[in-house]
């Protein structure tokens, strides 16, 4: 049987002195569909890095023990030798799109196998079919959503046609609707054509009745590897439990908005519109769940409230200053703004530096930099990791760390996109409390999203766009007023759950 197996006595990288797998022992049969679950730092991305043969073959590491496919140790090959029989896809689509075009992007790979041309064009409208963007072929990378570079992403590892299809974070910026879409068609890929589908997923609560199997890491080590229940994983009868919304007198009392956004338009260098004529004031202390499939527009929209993007026509005015007359820098000091891939704005080889980083352009006396930088650290959990290179944290801790760099500077308006994507669900929630203390404390907060249960537990109003559009804007608990009109819109009102319920017995706690 074509199976892949682990058998893993430890592994160490030159940075840690303790071993971050240990007594690995998986088997992977054909045709299994498997979710990898897992707290932070609990080894999920290393497994999956070994499992591909990425470690030791290109990122250094000490492995003693051995992964067989086929009967051939894959820890003995050279990435090359792999590449059609493992595909790895990972969170950052950037790192993994680098061609002018989608086309060329996908026949990279098939082009590299010898392929015939007619065989690589095949398999482009297949893989592009099968992620749910048919026709994309002469889209350029750039222009791509988040969601939609992640998408991409995946089809160019499945051109390859791969018999281990390993996602490490690979769909963490699509909607829920579009998430559920590729596993499904991910599971049915693994059912129909025997192939082995390894998924790590962070929010897999709504997801865990598509796998026929669950395993759990911590510290290093699996702690559960059974077959998931299959049963109900979604309730909507507490959400009247929800608790109450903490309105900043700020917004009470507030007469005039610290954005106002006026008849604005913006297109690409390409021509394509990606707003058309939105308007929308939000008031000083509103928290703003800025919701809405892939595409919407979303974080086109929010990259006007710094500056990053000018509008083509109408006009943004942040605080009574209008963004066509300042620049990103000029504004930095009103608006904070996590990205949505937090490896952008990372820009020193410290966690400490990181966030300290905006406090010394301004050449603030060190004294108060390091009160700055060391209460915040503290408050986010990342005192330990102080000294350490950014890039070297665990994919949450990443995060935490880029929000860390956007509060420092004390910004009146904080904008996080997605700023939880890559957090277990302890940890979003954790997060999203201590976001919502300095909301409480009067910073305007706008989070884009797709997790409904964190726009219902902590933002006051719901702004949905849909095409470059605003389409709803309603206060939170509305929601279910309009479920129909909000599933059209990609926002399922069924993935309603109350934290830590109806949760797995191996994922309680994660």
């Amino acid at each position: 049987m074509n199976q892949l197996s682990a058998r893993i006595k430890s592994l160490n990288y030159p940075e840690h002195a303790d071993p971050v797998l240990k007594d690995i022992c998986i088997d992977f049969k054909p045709g299994e569909f498997v979710f990898l679950v897992g707290s932070p730092r609990s080894g999920k991305s290393s497994l999956c890095q070994a499992l591909a043969g990425v470690i030791p073959s290109f990122k250094a590491g000490t492995l003693i023990g051995e992964i067989t496919f086929v009967g051939e140790n894959i820890i003995t090959k050279r990435l090359p030798e792999m590449a059609g029989t493992i595909g790895l896809v990972r969170d950052e689509p950037q790192n993994q799109l680098f061609c002018t075009t989608v086309e060329e992007d996908l026949a990279f790979g098939p082009c590299n196998l010898m392929l015939e041309p007619e065989e690589v064009i095949a398999r482009i409208k297949k893989t592009l079919q099968l992620v749910g963007l048919p026709g994309y072929e002469k889209r350029k990378p750039e222009t791509l959503s988040g969601g939609e570079s992640q998408r991409i992403a995946l089809a160019s590892t499945l051109t390859l046609e791969p018999n281990i299809i390993i996602l490490d974070g690979a769909v963490t910026q699509l909607d829920p609707q579009g998430r559920k879409e590729i596993y499904e068609k991910l599971h049915t890929l693994a059912s129909q054509e025997k192939r082995i589908v390894i998924v790590v997923e962070e929010r897999v609560d709504h997801y865990l009745h598509l796998a026929n199997r669950l395993i759990r890491l911590d510290k290093g080590t699996v702690i559960y590897d059974g077959y998931p229940k299959k049963e109900a994983l979604y309730t909507t009868e507490k959400i009247w439990n929800l608790p109450k919304k903490i309105i900043s007198d700020n917004v009470i009392n507030a007469r005039k908005p610290i954005v106002s956004v006026n008849s604005l338009t913006f297109q690409y260098p390409n021509g394509d519109f990606a707003l058309e004529n939105i308007s929308l004031d939000i008031y000083p202390g509103e928290f703003i769940a800025l919701m809405g499939k892939n595409g919407a527009g979303k974080t086109t929209l929010a990259k006007h409230f710094n500056g990053l993007h000018k509008p083509a026509s109408g006009d943004v005015v942040i605080d009574h200053m209008n963004t066509k007359n300042y620049s990103t820098a000029q504004l930095a000091s009103q608006v904070g703004y996590l990205f949505q891939n937090p490896q952008l704005q990372i820009c020193t080889n410290s966690v400490q530096a990181e966030a300290a980083f905006a406090l010394k352009v301004k050449k603030l006396p060190e004294k108060e930099i390091e009160a700055r930088v060391s209460l915040l650290l503290a408050k986010m959990g990342l005192t330990q990791f102080a000294q350490n290179h950014p890039y070297k944290l665990a994919k949450g801790d990443l995060q935490k760390l880029a929000l860390a760099s956007s509060l420092v500077n004390e910004p009146q308006i904080l904008i996080i996109d997605e700023p939880t994507s890559q957090m277990s669900a302890s940890q979003s929630w954790e997060t999203m409390k201590l976001i919502s203390e300095y909301n409480r404390n009067g910073v305007t907060v706008i989070m884009i999203s797709h997790d409904l249960n964190l726009a219902l537990n902590f933002a006051s109003r719901m702004v949905i766009m849909d095409q470059g559009e605003i389409v709803v804007d309603i206060p939170t608990a509305h929601c279910l007023n309009h479920e129909e009109n909000l599933r059209e819109l990609g926002i399922d009102v069924r993935e309603i759950y109350d934290e830590g319920e109806m949760r797995h017995e191996a994922i309680a706690g994660v």
